[in-house]
């Protein structure tokens, strides 16, 4: 699928730069932006990353002190195991693997909220982004911004710097919600 948005993408500008009779090179302005640094530095997206880490932090916590424990009794089996009663070292192996399976659940219910959130906010973040790049063209008068699919930029078409710094001008941080008894 990306590569063929890129190879489109790819056909799209050298129809534009060579089909374009009435146009010449110099007249064309073209910027380049680097959307995985507009999202990864965006306000937006840093301020999606502390929800992230609100949201999910203190489950984050708990599974990692869950792990730790079957780690803590695994050990204790693997020390003891030798000098225990069969009844004693069978009811570790039980807790131990009681312990196991639901840490196992527990990360995979963890993981598939987390995604699920990741890939919700992700997509605004993105859609702000985009929207942000459309304006700033426009504002700029650039006759064609990429994004993907780019062979060689020089530093003088990347315009991901100024459109960053658009998003970070126009980031309104949202109002603290008010504290709720449920997570």
């Amino acid at each position: 699928m990306r590569f063929a948005y890129r190879m489109l993408l790819m056909v799209a500008v050298a129809a534009l730069l060579l089909g374009a009779g009435t146009l010449r090179a110099a007249d064309l302005k073209i910027g380049v932006v680097n959307m995985q640094a507009l999202m990864k530095e965006s306000p937006q997206a840093k301020a999606a990353e502390a929800d992230m880490q609100k949201k999910f932090g203190s489950r984050r916590s708990a599974l990692i002190a869950q792990e730790n424990k079957v780690k803590a009794l695994q050990e204790q089996i693997n020390r003891n195991g030798s000098v225990m009663s069969a009844s004693q070292l069978q009811n570790l192996q039980n807790q131990l693997d009681a312990g196991q399976q639901d840490l196992s659940r527990k990360e995979s219910d963890f993981q598939a909220d987390l995604n699920q959130w990741q890939n919700q906010k992700l997509g605004a973040i993105q859609e702000v982004v985009v929207k942000e790049v459309q304006a700033f063209a426009k504002a700029h008068n650039y006759n064609l911004i990429v994004g993907l699919g780019i062979v060689y930029a020089d530093g003088t078409v990347d315009v991901t710097d100024q459109v960053l710094a658009q998003l970070q001008k126009d980031y309104k941080a949202p109002a603290p919600a008010a504290a709720t008894g449920s997570s």
